[in-house]
């Protein structure tokens, strides 16, 4: 873009860089963000124990030991409670992280391939969702003016794939016929949850990194051409 100086147009030599006051919002939005995302691992932490608990005890049970049916009760009880809890943590994460990733897209519009609704879009449209959050991920590393990290694939296939195990898990569960499946289901349970609980060291330094590259951004100044 061209600027008027009162004599004649001239190019800026930098891209326009963030108004201080954006960067700082964006900055609360990462705290909260990387506190949720604290909160999830450590979620993802109880419901690997929990569903061990399970585990045994069904294996017990199996193994003819009629007094663990009380702890399959037990553990009946504390899935059911926990997996709400887990799944409103999860959620809360989610939509906290759309709204960052959103405010810090909308500072570098034309930066990035898609819009900064697209970069809310991708995450919640099926099959675009397997790839697209990646890619607007990688551009708002460079957006930034930062590298994108080689770590990036490995958060991202960690990612895709708990969901995809934690989806397999779900169904599983609903339409199981007996204590084997049960404890299939809560096996593939604990290797989704190990895959997410993995993911989110990682998640919390997307968001560390993006955050810094914007706050470096907003204090660096905007130093134009000379006039010709």
């Amino acid at each position: 873009m061209w600027w008027w100086d009162g004599v004649r147009w001239i190019q800026p030599q930098n891209e326009p860089s963030p108004a201080p006051t954006s960067a700082v919002a964006i900055a609360r939005l990462a705290i909260a963000t990387q506190v949720l995302l604290v909160i999830s691992a450590v979620t993802s932490v109880v419901t690997i124990g929990i569903e061990t608990f399970g585990i045994n005890a069904a294996s017990r049970y199996l193994g003819g030991d009629d007094s663990a049916i009380r702890m399959i009760d037990s553990y009946d009880q504390l899935s059911s409670v926990f997996g709400i809890l887990s799944s409103l943590s999860l959620l809360a994460t989610g939509v906290l992280w759309m709204i960052w990733q959103y405010r810090v897209a909308k500072q570098f519009i034309g930066l990035t391939r898609r819009s900064p609704g697209w970069h809310v879009g991708s995450w919640i449209v099926p099959v675009v969702n397997l790839w697209f959050p990646y890619q607007n991920i990688a551009d708002l590393w460079r957006a930034v003016g930062r590298t994108r990290p080689s770590w990036q694939i490995v958060w991202w296939l960690l990612w895709v794939l708990s969901n995809t195990v934690s989806t397999q898990s779900s169904r599983l569960t609903l339409n199981a016929q007996d204590l084997e499946q049960f404890q299939l289901a809560m096996s593939m349970s604990i290797v989704a949850e190990t895959l997410l609980l993995a993911a989110a060291p990682l998640a919390w330094l997307t968001v560390r990194g993006i955050t810094q590259g914007v706050l470096q951004r907003s204090s660096a100044p905007v130093v134009l051409a000379p006039a010709v």
